[in-house]
């Protein structure tokens, strides 16, 4: 009877430990499925609050605070997170300007604007460094106002008025002016004709240019020839010093429009007349002279450059 409980047992003992294997492993294959399920429960609360850290309930029902050691075996891969696209601004089609501008930039900018104008004023009111000038009026002369002496005889005619025309040309400096002139007059019967220089003192108005002006140069009656008087078809010749006075007025940056009046005198001298004799008077052997006074009213387009 022993012996058939001795067999028994033998023979139950190794069926019981096979009937008892499977349970253990299973209780070990949960075990660890929950140890790693409460590792990815801890890892995943640090990735959400790092500072904050909670342990897992214990087996007696307390819980306890600890700081969670790195599970450094734990290789299980962790969805990364996508990352949103920051929706960027539509830019402004028509931003606003600066509400509240840099004062210093704002004084520069300022002054610029006051020196591009005040540049532009000055432009405007210049008269330029060369003037070009073209006149016409009227005239009237007495060769004879003053004196004669043995100078023509008086059948021909020594006064008279008609139209006359001139043209100058020059530079300024500042407020004066120097120049050339000359001026052509027609009269009944003979010509004068006046070619010099002058200088003028021109007032520094705006827009506005009042002027008085002095010249000397050289005169003649009827046709000369302008490189050699003496060889001159008239016998008639002599200086001309004249003053003037007048207004130009400003167009435009480069034009001028004026009026103004001249007067001029005339000191010019007859030459000798071989076999000539003597008519009215007037020997006409000898050289006479005679003082006399023309005077021109005219207006005046000038050029300013």
């Amino acid at each position: 009877m022993t012996r058939w409980v001795w067999m028994v047992a033998l023979i139950a003992a190794p069926v019981a430990a096979q009937s008892s294997s499977p349970d253990q492993g299973q209780a070990q294959d949960q075990d660890q499925a929950q140890d790693q399920g409460q590792a990815q429960d801890q890892d995943q609360a640090q990735d959400q609050n790092p500072t904050q850290r909670q342990a897992a309930p214990s087996s007696s029902g307390t819980t306890s605070t600890t700081a969670p050691t790195p599970t450094a075996t734990t290789t299980s891969a962790r969805p990364t997170a996508t990352p949103t696209p920051t929706p960027t601004a539509n830019p402004d089609p028509d931003p606003d300007p600066d509400p509240d501008p840099d004062p210093a930039s704002a004084s520069a900018s300022a002054s610029a604007s006051d020196s591009d104008t005040t540049e532009e004023d000055e432009d405007e009111d210049s008269w330029g460094v060369f003037f070009i000038e073209a006149q016409a009026g009227y005239s009237f002369a007495n060769l004879v106002l003053f004196n004669a002496d043995n100078f023509i005889p008086e059948a021909e005619d020594l006064s008279g008025s008609g139209f006359f025309g001139g043209a100058a040309l020059g530079f300024r400096i500042y407020f004066l002016t120097l120049g050339a002139r000359a001026t052509i007059a027609s009269y009944f019967g003979f010509e004068i004709g006046t070619a010099g220089v002058d200088i003028a003192l021109h007032l520094p108005i705006p827009f506005i240019s009042p002027y008085i002006r002095v010249g000397l140069g050289y005169a003649w009656m009827g046709d000369a020839d302008w490189d050699d008087p003496g060889l001159s078809s008239t016998d008639v010749h002599g200086l001309a010093a004249d003053v003037g006075l007048g207004l130009n007025i400003k167009l435009a940056r480069i034009l001028s429009l004026g009026a103004g009046f001249d007067a001029a005198f005339l000191n010019l001298g007859r030459q000798s007349i071989r076999d000539g004799g003597t008519i009215a008077m007037v020997n006409l052997e000898e050289t006479g002279d005679a003082v006399g006074f023309q005077l021109r009213i005219h207006a005046h387009l000038t050029l300013h450059i």
